[in-house]
């Protein structure tokens, strides 16, 4: 039986506000002049301060609803920012009168539309607090139930980290009698919540990765009786290799 975890109460919507309040909030942290020119306010006095006050808002903001399961009050407090911005574009629209100010302050209303929804929909969210999400590994395996039974049994190492974290195995008769589905399901629920599993994404850290690679060895092995490899990658493919690929070069330029 497949593990039963309910929909995490922060959805597809809410994660994207907060990344965009973290890029928005590091540009404005990083670049304070650069975004007063897009808006039209003066690259110079006390404009760019103000921009990165503005920016440490929106990159806490961005953080709070990362990492909080259900960041009501920080959806909240975007909608109170988008207030507070237009308020701000509204009087450098009035004092420099520029066609840029006037395109900030409609992408700024824009946004503000997904901002209002958001925070209704977590706020009207009650009872316990939910984070898991719900993943699911499967891969289809070429051979005889009882053959891709036996081979799960024997992968005591792969057997190990799945019982480690709670997860729940079954199998499965694939579509066209094509072989059997072996099928993982676990609850992810990470430290740092969407922020945390950002990062265990990027270092292929994270059990969902980790499965991908261990599900395709062990399907090699049930099938071709070992696992492919070859010369550039001597411990076989692994999906955490590549974030550290880089573009193909002349031998001679490699090893300089």
């Amino acid at each position: 039986m497949a593990i039963d975890v309910r929909l995490r109460d922060k959805d597809t919507l809410a994660v994207s506000l907060g990344w965009f309040s973290v890029g928005l909030g590091t540009l404005q942290l990083a670049a304070p002049r650069v975004l007063c020119r897009l808006v039209g306010a003066r690259p110079d006095g006390l404009a760019p301060r103000v921009m990165r006050l503005m920016g440490a808002r929106e990159l806490t903001q961005g953080v709070g609803i990362l990492v909080r399961p259900r960041p009501s009050g920080w959806v909240s407090s975007r909608v109170a920012g988008d207030v507070l911005d237009l308020s701000l574009l509204g009087l450098i629209a009035a004092r420099r009168r520029r066609l840029r100010t006037l395109v900030a302050l409609a992408n700024v209303a824009a946004v503000t539309v997904p901002d209002v929804y958001e925070s209704k929909v977590l706020g009207r969210r009650r009872g316990p607090v939910r984070s898991a999400m719900r993943v699911t590994k499967a891969v289809t395996i070429n051979r005889p139930r009882r053959e891709v039974e036996e081979g799960w049994t024997a992968a005591a190492e792969l057997r190990r980290k799945v019982d480690g974290a709670g997860a729940s195995v079954r199998f499965a008769d694939a579509p066209g009698n094509r072989g059997i589905e072996l099928i993982v399901d676990f609850a992810h629920d990470p430290l740092a919540g969407d922020l945390g599993a950002a990062v265990e994404k990027l270092t292929g850290r994270d059990l969902a990765t980790q499965l991908a690679d261990d599900l395709r060895r062990l399907k090699q092995e049930l099938e071709a009786g070992q696992v492919i490899r070859s010369d550039s990658s001597p411990e076989g493919h692994l999906l955490a290799r590549h974030f550290r690929q880089r573009a193909a070069q002349p031998l001679e330029g490699a090893r300089r």
